[in-house]
Order: C-alpha cells, then structure tokens, then sequence
C-alpha cells in the first residue's frame, strides 16, 4: 500500500534578488520554464507524489501567484491550493510560524525554488521512522546547487548545517519533512530563517539521503539550467497555452481554512 503523505507547505514568499535581473516583474515562483510558470512544475512534482493539499505562505509579488493560480483548478490538477500571506518579509521559519494556525501536526515543507523528481513516501517514511521533529532531504552536491550543506555522521544524523559552502559534499534539498513540533523551537512575531537560526539548534536532526538530484532557479545560472532541463525533458503534460489561468476570476484569498489531506 502507498505511504498516505500529509499536506505540503511550499514557501513562496522570498523577495528573489538574486533572479530578478532574469525575471524582471516577476515573483520567483512564476519565473517562466518550459513555458509554464516554475509553480507549476512543483504543483505537478507534488500531485504525482499524492499530495491533496498545499498551502503557499507568498509575499512579494503574492498577488501575482494568486492571480495566477488561485485554487489551482486552472492547472488542471486535483489538488487543492490554499494561502498563507506575508505583509513583509518574514524568512523560511517566520512564514512557518505565520501559517502555524492552519498547519496540521506533521506536514511536508518545501522551498518554493527547488524542483526535483524524487519521490516523497520514501523521505516521510523515514521522517515517521524517526520520530523526530524534522527529516531534511540531501543529496550530492553538484555545479547546479545554489543551496546550503550539511554534514552527515554515520547513522544519517546530521551533526552541522551550513549556509552555501564551498566544495560542499552533501546538499540541503530544500526539502523538509515536518512536525509542528518544531515550531516551539522558532521566534515569534519577527522573521525568521529555518537553515540559519532554527537546524543548527535542532539535535538529533536527521538526513533522508538520496541519489535523486534537484534544481534550485535562486541564481540567474541555475535557472538557465533549469531551462535547459526542463527543455530537454520535454514531458509538460499540460502546457502553459492549455492549462487556464484564475486570472479575472472572483477569488477570496482572504477565507480562512485548515489545510488537511
């Protein structure tokens, strides 16, 4: 039987300095590839893994992502989309604690600029097999990471977790599976960054391991990349041209909800 996988929170809300010279106007998450907006290609990653609901914790340019796909019916995928909106700037951690009172006891968390095809039964079994408050999916590090390294003991435990290192070894995915749990561990009230002042202090803290490798779009040369790979891939089931934008259409993104899966 297929590992039953929680809601994913997918944070969206990051200001992308770094891109915005590429994708002038634009907030990271709708930075066009393939002809679609990057969004989608997770809202499709998560939908095939089984995901039923995402909440988006969005901020700048939000109203754009909103605009864009609203419930996420336009996309032509069964899953529901649900937001959690940034007046300012609040950090990985801070949005986190933002959305706490809509988000269940264990969820899947991931950046809203990292893409891979990696399957997430086998990251949430471990994380349940843990029984820990956060599993964090690594892989290799490659030329095309643009994220954080951590270093792994053993037994798959992680005993440091460093923001973009040179000739790092092990990559931060960008990939988090979750208890609300760990949100005790996070400032209130005021941004706040999970890699750089919540990991560090989370012991034990536990690596899912894999050989699948991903995309992070944060710099102008990574988001080439992931032109180039997703063009030589391919396989967008339903492109841009056919899928219908919420654009115009009548949506509350004020209404309150609990997303559940």
């Amino acid at each position: 039987m297929a590992t039953k996988l929680p809601p994913a929170v997918v944070l969206a809300g990051g200001l992308g300095t770094r891109l915005r010279t590429t994708v002038p106007g634009l907030p990271k998450a709708l930075a066009p590839i393939a002809n679609e907006p990057f969004l989608a290609h997770q809202l499709r990653w998560l939908e095939a893994n089984g995901i039923k609901s995402v909440l988006l914790c969005v901020g700048y340019k939000g109203e754009q992502i909103f605009r864009k796909l609203g419930t996420g019916a336009g996309l032509g995928l069964s899953l529901k989309l649900h937001y959690s909106w940034e007046t300012f700037p609040l950090g990985t951690g801070g949005a986190l604690m933002q959305a706490a009172p809509v988000l269940p006891e264990e969820f899947l968390v991931i950046n809203g600029d990292t893409y891979t095809e990696m399957g997430l039964g086998p990251l949430w079994q471990a994380h349940q097999n843990n029984d820990g408050l956060v599993t964090i999916a690594v892989t290799k590090a490659w030329a095309h990471n643009a994220t954080g390294s951590v270093e792994l003991a053993n037994d798959g435990r992680i005993t440091s977790f460093n923001e973009k290192q040179p000739n790092p070894t092990w990559a931060n995915m960008g990939i988090y599976a979750m208890s609300k749990k760990l949100l005790d561990h996070m400032p209130a009230h005021r941004p706040c960054s999970l890699e750089k002042e919540v990991f560090p202090h989370i012991q034990p803290m536990h690596a899912f391991i894999t050989d699948s490798p991903f995309i992070d779009i944060g710099t102008p040369e990574s988001y080439a990349y992931a032109q180039s790979y997703f063009a030589s891939r391919n396989k967008s089931k339903t492109p841009v041209s056919k899928w219908k934008s919420t654009e115009g259409e009548k949506n509350d993104r004020s209404q309150s909800c609990t997303i559940a899966d």
